[in-house]
């Protein structure tokens, strides 16, 4: 139960109604409370509309209402509201909702440094999700270009960009959407660890969204421990695709070490998937940027790869029957 002097408001993600001396509090559920005492109906109505706050009332059986209230996050602390005017205003709210320190949550991500290796169809989409959620810092290292066959899962790209170099029209995108962010850009195919370490900052993170060479994850984590960088992976398969985890410094040699025993069961390298189809880049991309944007505010990570459906629980045959 919440201390008598904790101030709270309504959750950016809830709404409630009377009618009556019945309560209704909607967010992902409804909750009902019947006989709602009118200290309950007056406290919610003032904290509507009260960025600071107010104490939660006290006695008679508002204290059950208001645990319950608490435990569902429908009520949260008062947030930052000095990004009302930006961009980041509702994701602002919806980390107050999740009962984040939201302001804190969005300055992370501002000040945060992300190497993003392969901008293509699920590169490109985590870049997406990294613009969209303000993170200041980009690195974009790609050595290939634009391609006609890369536009049915890479929509970063247009057919006007045909023959760029992707790091170069994807740097111009970011600059579009994110003009404080200052990205740089790099074509180059990475080969060797040393020759990523340039691009990794100290204390920020790598996106490895590029499918080689074959030795590419080894690669990467040698430079991410050289340089004190968290690594997140990803990949798309058929049926399958697979996101993460996001792997901290001090966790990159179990993961270097779980490389080797999969290579030992494989016993050969696994040659890249050519057919694509955009939707399910775009899933995998899409749940790496939230992992990601996740681990950099503080949420706690998963410490396992996220196995990642991409046809839905069933694939029938439809056409041609």
């Amino acid at each position: 139960m919440a201390d008598g002097s904790d101030r709270y408001v309504l959750s950016p993600a809830a709404t409630w109604s009377r009618d009556g001396d019945e309560l209704r509090v909607f967010s992902d559920e409804v909750l009902l409370v019947r006989r709602c005492p009118e200290a309950m109906f007056a406290w919610l109505e003032a904290v509507s509309d009260d960025p600071l706050g107010l104490p939660v009332p006290r006695g008679g059986n508002t204290d059950a209402i208001v645990r319950t209230l608490l435990r569902l996050r429908l009520v949260v602390a008062p947030f930052d509201r000095s990004w009302e005017s930006s961009a980041w205003r509702n994701q602002v709210e919806y980390f107050a909702a999740l009962g984040l320190d939201a302001g804190v949550a969005q300055e992370r991500l501002r000040a945060a440094h992300v190497t993003v290796l392969g901008v293509g169809g699920i590169g490109g989409a985590v870049l997406a999700e990294l613009v969209g959620a303000g993170v200041g810092g980009l690195t974009l290292v790609d050595g290939d270009r634009v391609a006609l066959e890369n536009l049915n899962r890479q929509y970063l790209y247009r057919r006007c960009d045909v023959g760029r170099a992707k790091v170069d029209v994807a740097r111009e995108w970011v600059r579009e959407r994110l003009p404080e962010a200052e990205p740089t850009a790099a074509m180059e195919t990475i080969m060797t660890s040393e020759a990523l370490v340039p691009y990794l900052r100290e204390g920020g993170f790598l996106v490895v969204a590029a499918d080689r060479p074959a030795s590419l994850p080894e690669v990467c984590a040698q430079a991410c421990l050289e340089r004190g960088v968290s690594m997140m992976t990803g990949g798309c398969g058929l049926r399958v695709g697979s996101s993460g985890p996001l792997i901290r410094p001090a966790d990159v040699p179990a993961f270097l070490a779980s490389l080797q025993e999969a290579k030992a069961v494989a016993g050969t390298a696994v040659t890249p998937m050519a057919a694509s189809f955009g939707p399910v880049n775009t899933l995998v991309g899409a749940t790496m940027g939230r992992d990601l944007i996740f681990g950099i505010i503080g949420v706690s990570a998963r410490t396992t790869s996220h196995r990642v459906e991409l046809l839905g629980t069933a694939l029938t045959r439809e056409c041609g029957r």
